[in-house]
């Protein structure tokens, strides 16, 4: 199977319709696809995508910017040999960014090691937090089907009452427009926001159109972190990081803005991880090794014992030093125990997938193995609580849908979230020499998708690029067709845009995020490609409204021998399926038109780029995959749970909460959570009304009666298909 770059170009945001930002830099492979190990732990990293955090499993480095190749900054006493932009690259999906003021008299924000806490300091020849930024940003921006987890050491301190006011200015200034904001969540301005570990998933962040989480998570083993982060000068901070993370105490009540679970050294639950896992907290194994201080043999922390001490017992992030630092000679010294990209790899056999087939196979060695999907095997299905059990019959891979449908309850094919779930499949198949087919398929290109909740054929058709791609620097945008398949349709072709003189220079093309059923609101910024050159001038833009039925219906495209000797793109035109157009160039030479059909739709742009246009391709996928969203109100809370929560339908209407003309036939979801701790209903164990009727939930239902209490104070937030239901 042919493994393709990841996109290269770099995005603008557009807020309002208006952009704040366009900048084009030389294209470059995102990740090395040429190694497999990255391979497979990038297709690894977006197994969990529809899993909470707290099932989710990440590979990440501690102390990410304390890197011997940086040269953003000089460590003596360097925790990786990569920059933070590289260990990215090579699948790396947690960055641990310890932030200090760089002197007494000077509050800019460094990335430096420092015990000392609110006294430390860095000083000017150690990297800003500015440029750590940088490395992430561009990150994001080359793979926009990505999301990482930023982990904040960050102390009060004692020579800067405004300090963490600081880093969230930074944080604002510098990568705001990929960072999923408390206030996305539904947090009140200027409030202590727990990170939601057991809801909050990566696909709500791609939902949001963001891609980064940050949570600061010190001290660790403080009992309130927002005591310890006061909001007096800390607004800008709250506004913009989580501070700590939802966890479960031994009796199952949440406990808001805790720290992370390190190492069993501070306890959620026990300082048992799968205990941990159980209660749905997020537990992190934190390697704080040095140059001067390195694993010995030993070590749980070392090697293949990542994953078998701690990631298939059910710990969630493994945030470790010494990164593949023995791979270089400018670490020779270390010793040969450090930890290799490949140490935490818990699904892809080596050098899988190879082509051999576009379905994913247990196989008897515990490892995925891709396989042709017409091989008849035992599947593997879960329940609602992940508990596995085996189809009774074998069956191709497409057939588990069915076949795990029919053990009844509330059983469907699935792909195992992470190691421990891998260890718990491997237990239920027990000593059996049997493959069986697990929830994950090749969607199209090199993207595997896992977890669905049916067989989706995307369609998927490249055509391609008319020009001299040979010539320039290519470009891609597959990874937006990625993004789609990870968010769902409300991810959409927004706006074409081209820039010519006599003949065509560049076009730039827009996506939209239009909302779906998620916690999480949607903001109302475009992604943004341009490719191309800088000459000629901007020309009208042709938009697309996906809720409208409006889509790009046909993109002509002209080649001619140019002035460089190699065929160019001379002239481009986009028309969409209402008959609009714009056009750029002169249209000479040999002309290709590409056109959306009854059931493919024009999506995505691939090619090159020099002074203009080399060349200019196109992808398409399944018109069925492009809607125009949903319409969200906010979150409701009309009734205290006195007599049971009333969030009925009808109630919310008399309430002026939602349109008198709505009816309940224009209700697509419901989604609800505790007022106070934020906690997604399904999680509280009450039962509850969610249909068509509306939410409650009645105390009579939960042991108790109209005097007595026993209901969560619930707040709930409707998702309909009718945007004349929002008042």
């Amino acid at each position: 199977m042919k493994q393709r770059n990841k996109l290269h170009t770099i995005a603008c945001i557009l807020a309002g319709g208006l952009a704040t930002s366009l900048m084009s830099i030389n294209s470059h492979a995102a990740i090395d696809t040429s190694d497999e190990k990255v391979t497979r732990l990038d297709l690894q990293g977006q197994i969990d995508n529809f899993a909470p955090f707290s099932k989710t499993l990440w590979a990440g480095a501690h102390n990410a910017y304390a890197s011997y190749s940086w040269n953003a900054g000089t460590y003596t006493d360097v925790n990786q040999y990569y920059s933070p932009k590289s260990l990215l690259n090579r699948g790396i999906r947690v960055m641990e960014f310890d932030i200090y003021p760089e002197g007494t008299f000077d509050s800019t924000p460094m990335l430096c090691h420092n015990s000392l806490e609110n006294k430390a300091l860095c000083s000017s020849f150690h990297a800003k937090l500015s440029k750590g930024l940088d490395d992430i940003r561009e990150f994001l921006q080359d793979n926009p089907d990505e999301v990482i987890l930023l982990k904040i050491e960050a102390y009060k301190h004692n020579d800067h009452n405004n300090w963490h006011n600081k880093i969230g200015e930074r944080l604002q200034n510098d990568i705001s427009d990929y960072l999923l904001l408390p206030s996305d969540w539904g947090y009140a301005d200027v409030s202590c926001a727990s990170l939601p570990v057991s809801k909050l998933t990566k696909r709500d962040i791609l939902a949001a159109g963001k891609q980064l989480v940050a949570v600061v998570q010190t001290p660790r083993d403080h009992s309130d972190l927002c005591s310890y982060h006061s909001s007096g000068n800390y607004s800008k901070f709250w506004n913009t990081v989580f501070i700590g993370v939802d966890a479960f105490d031994s009796s199952g009540n949440l406990q808001s803005n805790q720290p992370f679970c390190q190492n069993g050294n501070d306890e959620c639950v026990s300082n048992d991880q799968t205990a941990h896992y159980n209660a749905n907290n997020m537990t992190v194994v934190i390697d704080d090794a040095t140059q001067l201080n390195v694993d010995g043999p030993s070590s749980s922390k070392t090697g293949s014992n990542v994953l078998d001490e701690w990631g298939k017992k059910g710990s969630q992030i493994l945030e470790l030093a010494l990164v593949e630092a023995n791979n270089t000679s400018a670490a020779s010294s270390y010793g040969a125990n450090e930890v290799q990209i490949e140490d935490y790899i818990w699904s892809w056999k080596a050098n899988r997938p190879n082509g051999t087939g576009d379905c994913a196979s247990l196989e008897s060695d515990e490892s995925i193995a891709d396989k042709a999907c017409t091989a008849f095997q035992y599947h593997a299905c879960v329940d609602k609580d992940r508990n596995w059990k085996l189809s009774t019959t074998k069956g191709t891979w497409h057939m588990g849908f069915e076949y795990c449908k029919n053990l009844g309850g509330s059983y469907t094919f699935a792909m195992p979230f992470n190691a421990y779930e891998q260890v718990q499949l491997v237990s239920e198949i027990g000593t059996s020499s049997e493959d069986h087919w697990v929830n994950y398929y090749n969607a199209f290109d090199d993207f595997w998708l896992s977890n669905a909740d049916a067989y989706v054929d995307w369609k998927f058709v490249e055509k391609i690029a008319v020009g001299t791609s040979s010539q320039g620097t290519a470009f891609d945008n597959i990874a937006l067709l990625k993004r789609k398949a990870l968010v769902g349709g409300s991810f959409n072709l927004s706006s074409v845009q081209i820039r010519s003189g006599s003949r065509i220079d560049g076009f730039k093309v827009c996506y939209e995020t239009s909302q779906s059923v998620s916690h999480v609101s949607v903001g109302t910024s475009e992604l943004c490609f341009s490719y191309g050159g800088s000459g000629g001038s901007w020309g009208n833009t042709l938009s697309f409204d996906a809720s409208s039925g409006d889509y790009l219906r046909e993109v002509r495209i002209c080649k001619e021998d140019a002035r460089y000797g190699y065929d160019t793109v001379y002239f481009l035109k986009f028309t969409s399926n209402t008959g609009s157009n714009i056009s750029g160039g002169a249209p000479t030479g040999s002309c290709t038109t590409y056109n959306s059909t009854s059931s493919e739709q024009i999506f995505a742009f691939h090619g090159s780029e020099g002074n203009e246009l080399n060349s200019v391709g196109i992808y398409k996928i399944d018109n069925s995959l492009v809607n125009g969203g949903l319409y969200a109100t906010g979150w409701l809370d009309r009734d205290d749970p006195k007599n049971g929560d009333n969030e009925m339908f009808n109630g919310h209407k008399s309430s002026g909460n939602i349109s008198a003309s709505c009816e309940s036939s224009d209700i697509a979801a419901i989604v609800a959570r505790v007022v106070g701790t934020k906690l997604d209903s399904s999680l509280t164990g009450q039962n509850l009304v969610n249909d068509g009727s509306g939410f409650a939930c009645w105390n009579s239902s939960n042991g108790g009666s109209s005097s007595n209490t026993t209901c969560e104070d619930y707040e709930v937030r409707y998702f309909f298909t009718n945007a004349s239901c929002l008042p």
